[in-house]
């Protein structure tokens, strides 16, 4: 079993390729030629009975493919105060043949991080941006980063509105886009003022109450809900999805499990069939589907083990001769 360190997986995995094979990934899925068991959850709680943690077990195996991956991931969400990295993780890789380990893929976390900024970067391109348009982020960690980085590279946005916890936070962040990517980020007081200031608004946070609500809405806006991937999480209100026109899911049971689009279907207020698979939107099975002009639409991401498998094999590929 080869053991691959974080710096060597940095320099193997391109961005790009990473998108590729996720959409890949979400078509395979959507066709039934990858097999995932529901994800384990642990969530970790203060005495207060507030979430302060998770830990998210995902795999995935795929019909006539080589590996079958184990991904652990984990986020604390009080480590960046002690000075310690917020995810952490390692992906396990493993012969499709013969159930032997390929490979242990030391990660910290960053695999994961780059195929949810991949899917989250596919959401957003559903909708047709103009170069002057306007992403919106609600988050300020490091997925808002690559959110950020990967969204504004493949729209060729360079205008960026910037929402977090705090006015300073925001700022903070801003200055950082400012200097390390080719964007004009500015601080936003209220999720009403990212919603208005921008054509696609992605929402990256463990939030456990609404950032975002219908009376935050503009006309026209193209949402891609990516936080609450464990139950408890809720990031958009269900008065939002009550008033979409689209509404587009990586997986039906897990969002309807601990996805924002299950909290809509609880308060009734959208149907529980009312969905779009990702894979089927990303083949172009739903040519009717029109996510420009007026009118609200919703992606919600939870997270696929189709994924992990996907960036996983991108990797352990280009060193399989070897092992």
């Amino acid at each position: 079993m080869r053991i691959v360190t974080l710096k060597e997986i940095q320099s193997m995995v391109s961005l790009s390729a990473a998108t590729v094979a996720v959409r890949d990934a979400f078509i395979d899925y959507s066709q039934g030629l990858i097999e995932q068991p529901d994800p384990m959850q642990i969530l970790f709680k203060d005495e207060l009975g507030r979430l302060t943690g998770d830990c998210h077990v995902k795999s995935a195996q795929k019909k006539r493919h080589a590996y079958f991956v184990i991904k652990v991931a984990s986020g604390f969400y009080n480590n960046a105060a002690a000075g310690l990295p917020v995810n952490n993780g390692l992906v396990l890789v493993m012969s499709s043949d013969n159930g032997q380990a390929v490979a242990l893929l030391q990660d910290e976390g960053w695999l994961t991080q780059v195929r949810t900024a991949a899917a989250g970067a596919l959401a957003a391109s559903l909708r047709d941006v103009k170069k002057t348009d306007c992403l919106g982020v609600i988050g300020t960690g490091i997925q808002a980063y690559l959110q950020v980085k990967m969204i504004t590279e493949k729209l060729s946005l360079k205008r960026v509105a910037v929402l977090g916890r705090s006015l300073e936070k925001s700022a903070a962040f801003c200055r950082k886009l400012n200097e390390e990517l080719d964007v004009i980020a500015v601080p936003m007081d209220s999720a009403r003022s990212v919603c208005h200031a921008s054509q696609v608004v992605i929402t990256v946070t463990p939030s456990e109450r609404a950032l975002i609500r219908a009376e935050d809405l503009p006309e026209s806006l193209h949402i891609v809900a990516i936080g609450a991937d464990s139950p408890g999480k809720l990031e958009i209100d269900p008065s939002v999805f009550h008033a979409a026109k689209i509404v587009v899911t990586d997986d039906h049971d897990q969002c309807l499990h601990h996805g924002d689009f299950g909290a809509a279907v609880r308060a009734k207020a959208i149907k529980e069939d009312a969905d779009y698979a990702m894979g089927k939107v990303l083949s172009g099975q739903y040519s009717e589907l029109d996510f420009n002009g007026t009118g609200i639409s919703i992606v919600d991401l939870t997270g696929l083990g189709a994924q992990d498998l996907a960036v996983a094999s991108l990797l352990v590929d280009q060193f399989s001769t070897s092992l």
